[in-house]
């Protein structure tokens, strides 16, 4: 394995060298924000043999936990496979655990780092995290991320039980692994799982047969791969992008019978369209001068129960949501 300090790095080869750089690394980088009190950022990195600096790349975030994996080292060597699988970039740095604050600190450097020094693909950024790093995860997802992921997988959920599921068409899909004789998190798994099963967003509860709080088992990359399935399957995008006015909600979110669909947040002309599973448009219209707030009612005529992307387009931007129909 190699142990990269990024100065020396980048004096010797400059970003270039380290964006063609694969295998196994770690490298050091310095950290000047008060939290973390001076602390430098180990960030472990897998770069699998199909990367290449010309064609974006996917991303796995990943963060360990208190059993095992219990270091970034060992978390990176079993997201490693799966990376090679998907030609992903997998990123592992120290988080503060028990810590969100400064942990999120970790993460956002991490990511920032990352972009600089590779071609990743933003709409295709994966997080995972096992047991006290799934609570860095989970908090993150479901908090106010300064960056949008394509998808969660929640491995041996740790002390975190309790998401904010308040605004469900802001949360990306979720899979929630939980080995069948995980006596550590089972209660936690089964408060989640409660919780997210019908909350508005795509949800798979993956339950690993004979497997207890660990991520080493033989199926692991398998059963990470059916939670990256799902994920893309049920990915429409990733939210706001390029959009200059005031953040844009949508509600009710599930949406019911007889209830009309709201946005607000957006302005100027609008071209908006509803389209089903298959990426089929149901629904369309122009919309002239909209100033904030747009009430839609007619596009619900004929239109089955399931989950729908909607997409807005104007000068300002573009936006795309998803949206569940009950």
């Amino acid at each position: 394995m190699k142990h990269l300090l990024l100065a020396t790095l980048i004096a010797a080869f400059g970003l270039n060298a380290l964006a063609q750089q694969t295998g196994d690394y770690t490298i050091t980088i310095a950290t000047t924000d008060p939290l973390l009190s001076g602390d430098s950022l180990d960030i472990y990195f897998h770069v699998p043999n199909t990367y290449t600096s010309s064609i974006p790349s996917k991303m796995i975030l990943g963060f360990h936990g208190l059993g095992n994996p219990n270091n970034s080292d060992q978390i990176r060597n079993y997201l490693s496979p799966l990376g090679d699988s998907l030609n992903a970039v997998v990123v592992c740095p120290d988080p503060y655990l028990q810590d969100q604050p400064r942990s999120e600190i970790v993460l956002n450097l991490a990511y920032d780092s990352v972009m600089t020094w590779f071609n990743i693909d933003t709409n295709q950024i994966y997080i995972t995290g096992y047991s006290a790093g799934s609570d860095v995860a989970a908090q993150y997802v479901f908090g106010e991320p300064t960056h949008r992921m394509k998808g969660f997988i929640w491995h041996s959920p740790g002390f975190f039980s309790s998401p904010d599921l308040s605004n469900p068409q802001e949360i990306p899909p979720v899979c929630l692994c939980s080995g069948t004789v995980d006596f550590v998190s089972i209660v936690q798994a089964n408060i989640l799982n409660g919780s997210m099963s019908n909350a508005g967003f795509p949800y798979l509860y993956n339950q690993i047969p004979g497997v207890d709080h660990t991520m080493e088992y033989p199926a692991f990359t398998q059963e990470m791969m059916e939670c990256i399935n799902f994920i893309d399957a049920n990915s429409s995008g990733l939210g706001v992008s390029e959009w200059t006015g005031s953040r844009v909600s949508m509600y009710p979110n599930p949406l019911t019978e007889n209830q009309e669909l709201v946005l607000i947040g957006l302005e100027g002309d609008l071209n908006i369209s509803v389209l089903d599973a298959s990426g089929k448009m149901v629904w369309s219209k122009r919309l002239k001068n909209v100033a904030n707030r747009i009430t839609i009612s007619d596009f619900r005529n004929g239109l089955a129960v399931g989950l729908y992307t909607v997409s807005i387009l104007s000068e300002s931007g573009s936006l795309t949501k998803r949206l569940v129909v009950r």
